[in-house]
């Protein structure tokens, strides 16, 4: 690497850093709260690092390197969100240079099968630079829980360089070298790499596509037969294997659209839109197109339930199919598509997430880029010999794009230093986003002097719209908006809250049901009691086809069984809360909620079986959650030694 493109390197990092660092003091958002909670719980000394580390929710496998790089940082740098975001940014910026790392070995192995001119050493250098500095990546860099995504990528990246070193080990004959890239480095790094967030298992996947399109023999040649089993096994396997599930209608795909709005066939008709949209948003990052709330994002219905389902589709095989063909021309245009939808084969296909986020681009972004790149060099090659200077102009295009991207980051990032400034940007382009109401009533309804009024237009927004879950999330928000302000709770709200289908039962109204659960517990409001709260909720489960073990279910059973237990109704309480626990998923303060009021009713055996469940719940170093389960024994040994001293 020559001095001048070690010192071009070198300054995009500092750019990265400048772009991003008034972001650094913005606030939490979406799920950073839930995610981080464990660590205001580890610091005030109510549970141990353990569980931290290993009791997050999140993904299939925990997700623990992730959690344990937040525990340490922490320790290092101090609990504060700055420090959080700082974090985030240098990993962001360690990636960066992995990037650069990986599409080197890229070029190289174009280079050795190619005649290419010496300028094409800088893509790697510039398509870094477009990465690191691209404003696609504010909502994953500036979005703290994020990380987990970005761990996941950095570990990806190791494997797909020490892949590509130890081909190249083999290559030459190196294999001892080669045995240390493929068979330590890149396993390990999987592992780590999946225990950052669950697409990391995607990696060796990607290295298949990479001895697909990379490593091609040439023209004449058979690949040899490792190299047609690596492919097999790594990319043609879970490719069957995927669509053996999805159209098999495996209970792993399918179970979690229950309690979604779309359906399986409409997520699959959505995606190859918005992967185009992705790529909208690397080509022409403009303010429509970026931001947090995409959860307005249009679902598709049908090929033509909207015509671009279709056009996207065709749009997509046309790629696919160019791709393929210019994988000997054009090498680089292959693979990075290639990476770019194997990138995206978790999270932009049959599995039951949400449609659209910008921090799945994240990895699956070098590819998109090198794609672009590649194509583009291969285009000024037939027609540089046409152009007086072409190589300077070239040279000052990329730099103004580089500089462009940096302003445009650097905005964004203004951007993120406050809530509200986020939530005005997002209100001008997705004023259709049930998150971003929620959000903009509760800052509303935040302020010292409580907007009352302008949080009603939020909801009201709701209240009109098309959608049945909409309009009931609209419902429930006005009744809070009434309760929390002190104003008379409106009979036809309240019918519209608990009325119709009672699916999806989606996070934001569960929220919000939470919410006017908890604050009609707390005080009275006028028009809505706490009787009637727990009736609705009760009646409205009761005709949910969603199983008693769904997250939303089990919850707003045991707030129903709270408030019953407020107004003096503990049979209802203890039918509510034992409904709640039978899905086998509640939390343990529900058995010890079961256990309390058995307790009261001098059933202490049956307390103490509840008890126990509890107490099996509970990690050993969940201090605050022990001492409960002590006491609650104590108080069972006392109940249980009673009846013998009056004898």
């Amino acid at each position: 690497m020559s001095p001048l493109a070690r010192f071009a390197m070198i300054l995009a990092l500092a750019f990265t850093l400048l772009a991003y660092w008034p972001g650094l003091a913005g606030p939490l958002i979406f799920d950073d709260i839930h995610n981080l909670a464990p660590i205001s719980s580890w610091l005030q000394g109510d549970t141990g690092w353990v569980s931290v580390i290993f009791g997050n929710g999140s993904g299939m496998m925990g997700r623990p390197v992730s959690m344990a790089s937040f525990v340490f940082n922490v320790m290092a740098l101090g609990p504060d969100t700055f420090s959080l975001k700082l974090v985030n940014l240098l990993i962001h910026a360690a990636n960066g240079i992995l990037v650069f790392l990986f599409l080197r070995e890229l070029a190289r192995q174009s280079e050795s099968k190619t005649t290419v001119k010496q300028e094409y050493c800088w893509l790697p250098i510039l398509a870094a630079s477009i990465w690191l500095l691209h404003p696609l990546f504010v909502s994953t860099v500036l979005y703290v829980v994020q990380r987990m995504a970005m761990l996941s990528a950095f570990f990806t990246l190791i494997i797909l360089l020490s892949y590509l070193k130890g081909r190249e080990a083999l290559i030459h004959q190196n294999h001892q070298r080669a045995c240390v890239m493929l068979l330590v480095v890149a396993p390990l790094s999987t592992l780590l790499a999946m225990l950052s967030k669950e697409n990391g298992v995607l990696a060796p996947v990607l290295c298949a596509a990479l001895e697909l399109t990379a490593f091609q023999p040439a023209l004449g040649i058979r690949r040899k037969w490792q190299s047609r089993a690596f492919i097999f096994v790594a990319l043609i396997v879970p490719v069957i294997a995927g669509l053996a599930l999805t159209v098999g209608g495996a209970e792993l795909i399918t179970s979690g659209y229950q309690n979604r709005s779309f359906t399986l066939g409409e997520r699959l008709l959505t995606q190859p839109r918005v992967l185009w949209d992705y790529i909208g948003s690397l080509v022409v990052p403009v303010g429509p197109r970026l931001g947090l709330y995409h959860d307005d994002y249009l679902v598709s219905t049908g090929l033509l339930g909207p015509p671009s389902t279709l056009v996207a589709i065709l749009a997509w095989l046309a790629v696919i199919t160019a791709a393929w063909r210019l994988r000997r021309k054009i090498p680089g245009f292959a693979t990075g598509i290639a990476f770019f939808l194997v990138g995206h084969a978790l999270e932009s296909t049959a599995f039951p997430l949400l449609i659209y986020f910008e921090h799945r681009n994240y990895l699956p972004a070098v590819g998109a880029i090198w794609a672009l790149l590649s194509l583009a060099k291969y285009c000024f090659g037939l027609i540089q010999h046409r152009i007086d200077h072409g190589v300077r102009i070239a040279c000052l295009a990329a730099i103004s794009l580089v500089v462009v991207l940096t302003a445009a980051t650097a905005a964004r990032a203004m951007v993120w230093q406050k809530n509200s400034t986020l939530m005005s940007q997002a209100l001008k382009y997705h004023p259709d986003s049930r998150w971003l109401r929620l959000d903009l009533i509760g800052q509303a309804m935040g302020q010292q002097l409580p907007a009352v009024d302008e949080a009603r237009i939020h909801s009201r927004h709701l209240l009109a719209s098309l959608d049945q879950s909409t309009r009931r999330l609209g419902a429930a928000t006005h009744l809070l908006i009434d309760c929390a302000s002190g104003a008379q709770a409106t009979p036809v709200l309240i019918e519209a809250m608990f009325a119709g289908h009672p699916e999806p039962l989606e996070a934001d109204l569960l929220r919000v049901f939470e919410s006017l659960s908890d604050g009609i517990a707390g005080h009275a409001c006028p028009g809505l009691s706490g009787i009637q709260m727990a009736d609705g909720l009760s009646a409205m489960l009761d005709r949910s086809s969603l199983p008693p073990a769904d997250l939303g279910v089990w919850r707003l059973r045991f707030k129903a069984a709270n408030l019953y237990l407020s107004a003096n109704r503990p049979d209802e309480a203890i039918s509510q809360a034992r409904q709640a626990y039978a899905g086998g998923t509640a939390d343990p303060q529900v058995a010890v909620f079961i256990a309390g009021q058995l307790l009261e009713r001098g059933d202490a055996a049956q307390a103490a079986i509840m008890i126990d469940a509890a107490a099996a719940q509970i990690k050993a170093d969940d201090h605050e959650g022990r001492k409960i389960i002590d006491d609650y024994r104590a108080a069972i040994r006392d109940s249980a030694a009673a009846p013998a001293k009056i004898l």
